[in-house]
């Protein structure tokens, strides 16, 4: 079961437990946290790890400013007398001071009360007054921890809903790039070994966290597009032997030695010549490939600090795209 299924997984439980009251607050928390953890959503992570383990305090015993911010906007804001305040108490600590109000509440009783003498009524009044008192402040605060303890239910309900809707939508974008990825896997299995292994490095460096290994990966792709060019001219162009290839505009281009941009575009011409069906095969290639080119220029003269790991996501989605695009027009051709 891959982390996005067990995410899906928790989402439903947060969802239809709290639909169906058959969760608490604070396991609906624990269930939130699994999520963020499991979808490296670190932002809310964050934000889920105070509301387990409370929320930080400064040595003045202040909340810090930024701190209380994510307090606010997640469930834990109220007005007061027309200033903005936060409770801080942990859905754990809110479920258990309902359940022992709510318990105090039943203790108490005069029943059993023995009272006698002309004083009786009065004192009788007067307990009766002190238990009306008292159960009425225990109401009232219990009122008050299940509107909090609403609220962060709310909250809770309002992240999982949300994640299971993009965490949804995400699965259709995976399943169309997985069909991709197995399509460039068998068909480029008959290609050489040395493909098939770059084509592999590329996965294994996407999932790091090591900035040098993102630049790698571009670089992995640019190289994979080099070989897997050779081999395709060699395939499509098993006798050529010029220097130049004349493409249909009439333009030479040059087809020697390592312009693997050219040779592919050379590949792809020919593919779109025996094609009833007009692509933009050729020029997403190459914007890609002077996309990879450039950014590896840019930080090779220090103007770009450092490749994200979207450059090399971006990339890498972009490639089995691209590598999955000339084997549909080549199985058209077949």
């Amino acid at each position: 079961m891959t982390k996005i299924e067990k995410a899906l997984i928790a989402c439903e439980k947060v969802i239809d437990g709290i639909e169906d009251n058959t969760i608490s607050t604070s396991s609906a928390l624990l269930q939130c946290s699994k999520i963020a953890r499991l979808t490296n959503d670190e932002e809310n992570l964050i934000w889920l790890q105070y509301e387990y383990g409370g929320y930080p305090r400064n040595k003045e015993g202040k909340i810090p400013h930024e701190v209380w911010e994510i307090a606010y906007k997640n469930g834990r804001g109220y007005t007061y007398e027309g200033s903005q305040y936060i409770f801080t108490e942990l859905a754990s600590e809110l479920e258990e001071k309902i359940a022992a109000q709510q318990k105090a509440i039943e203790n108490f009783t005069t029943q059993g009360t023995s009272v006698s003498g002309e004083y009786a009524v009065i004192a009788i009044n007067n307990l009766t007054s002190s238990v009306s008192k008292s159960t009425n402040n225990l109401i009232t605060n219990i009122t008050t921890a299940q509107k909090r303890l609403a609220s962060l239910k709310a909250k809770y309900y309002e992240y999982a809903l949300i994640k299971q809707i993009e965490l949804s939508f995400g699965n259709v974008a995976t399943d169309i790039f997985c069909c991709y990825r197995e399509k460039v896997n068998k068909g480029f299995s008959e290609l050489s070994k040395e493909t098939i292994l770059k084509l592999q490095a590329i996965e294994g460096k996407i999932n790091s966290e090591n900035p040098e290994l993102y630049s790698q990966a571009l670089t992995t792709c640019r190289r994979l597009f080099e070989n897997v060019s050779v081999e395709l001219f060699e395939k499509h162009f098993p006798n050529f032997t010029d220097k130049y290839y004349k493409t249909k505009s009439g333009k030479e281009i040059d087809v020697s030695g390592d312009h693997y941009k050219n040779k592919l575009s050379a590949v792809i011409e020919i593919l779109e010549n025996k094609s009833t069906k007009k692509t933009l095969v050729g020029s997403n290639i190459i914007y890609l490939l002077d996309w990879i080119d450039n950014l590896n220029d840019l930080q090779c003269k220090g103007v770009h600090a450092e490749i994200t790991r979207d450059d090399a996501e971006k990339a890498i989605i972009q490639t089995y795209i691209c590598l999955g695009d000339i084997l549909n027009m080549q199985e058209r051709d077949n």
